[in-house]
C-alpha cells in the first residue's frame, strides 16, 4: 500500500538522494547527493485545483482558473497540473510521474525553461537541471502525486478536475491516449482500484483538508472506498464556479 506520511513544505529543507549504487566487498554502498528545498510558496488562498487528465475536464475551461479572486488576489485558485496537460495549458506547477516517453518530452521541450516541474529523482538524474524534486516522493501516480504537493504546500481545499474515467475496463480514458508517452487507447490494463486506493491514502493522511472531486454534474458514483473518507466530497463544474467565484 502506498505510504505518505503528513508533512509540509515550511518545515521542508530538501532531503538526499542516492545518485550511484556500488555493491563491493559483499556490500552494498550509497553515494548520495543532497537536494535543498527550491520551492517557496507564498499560497495565501489555501485553495488548489489539480488538474487531471480524463475526458470531463474537457468541458470546462481552465482559463477561468487563471482569473485572480478576491481583493489583491487573496482567494486565488493555485493550480497543479499531471503530464502532458502543459501541451495545452500551463498550470502554476506541473507534475511528471508517467513513463520515460513524456517525461523526456517535457525534459526536452522549452516549458521546464519558464515553468516548475516536479518529478522523481531517477528522472533528475536522467535530466539534470531540468526538474524538482517531489518532496518526499510517494512513487504515486501524477494525480495523486499532485495532490499530495498541494496538500504539502499548504493548501486546506483542493479541488480534482478531470479525475474521471477508471471504471472503464479495457479502455484508456486519458484524453492523450495514442499520443506520445501514452498507451493505445484501446491497449490498455485500468488500475482503477490502486489510483483509488491511492487517493483514499492520501486522504486518510491529510484528514484536515478538504478534497473535492468536480465531475460534469456532481452526481458520479463514488467509489465504495473513498465514501469512508469523510473529507471527501463531489461537486459540480457549476458549483465551482460559484464556490470560488470564477
Amino acid at each position: 500500500m502506498l505510504q505518505i506520511d503528513k508533512k509540509y513544505r515550511k518545515d521542508y529543507t530538501g532531503e538526499d538522494i542516492i545518485v550511484e549504487r556500488k555493491h563491493e566487498g559483499k556490500k552494498w554502498w550509497d553515494q548520495t547527493e543532497t537536494i535543498p528545498n527550491m520551492i517557496t510558496n507564498n499560497q495565501i488562498s489555501n485553495r488548489a485545483a489539480i488538474i487531471g487528465n480524463g475526458p470531463s475536464r474537457l468541458e470546462f475551461n481552465l482559463q477561468n482558473l487563471k482569473k485572480p479572486q478576491g481583493l489583491l488576489g487573496a482567494t486565488t485558485v493555485q493550480t497543479y497540473g499531471c503530464n502532458a496537460l502543459y501541451r495545452d495549458f500551463t498550470p502554476d506547477f506541473l507534475v511528471s510521474t508517467g513513463n520515460n516517453g513524456i517525461v523526456t518530452e517535457i525534459a526536452n521541450s522549452n516549458y521546464v525553461n519558464n515553468n516548475i516541474v516536479y518529478s522523481n529523482a531517477i528522472h533528475l538524474l536522467e535530466h539534470p537541471s531540468k526538474f524538482y524534486l517531489i518532496p518526499y516522493d510517494p512513487y504515486a501516480d501524477a494525480g495523486t502525486t499532485a495532490a499530495y504537493i498541494a496538500a504539502f504546500d499548504g493548501h486546506t481545499t483542493i479541488y480534482l478536475l478531470g479525475f474521471d474515467g477508471y471504471d472503464l475496463q479495457g479502455h484508456n480514458n486519458n484524453i492523450y491516449a495514442d499520443t506520445n508517452g501514452y498507451d493505445l487507447k484501446w491497449q490498455f490494463e485500468i488500475e482503477g482500484d490502486k489510483l483509488i486506493n491511492n487517493r483514499a491514502q492520501l486522504f486518510n493522511t491529510y484528514s484536515d483538508v478538504d478534497f473535492v472531486w468536480v465531475t460534469s454534474y456532481g452526481k458520479n458514483t463514488v467509489p465504495e472506498t473513498l465514501k469512508w473518507c469523510s473529507n471527501h466530497r463531489q461537486i459540480s463544474f457549476r458549483d465551482l464556479v460559484l464556490e470560488c467565484d470564477l
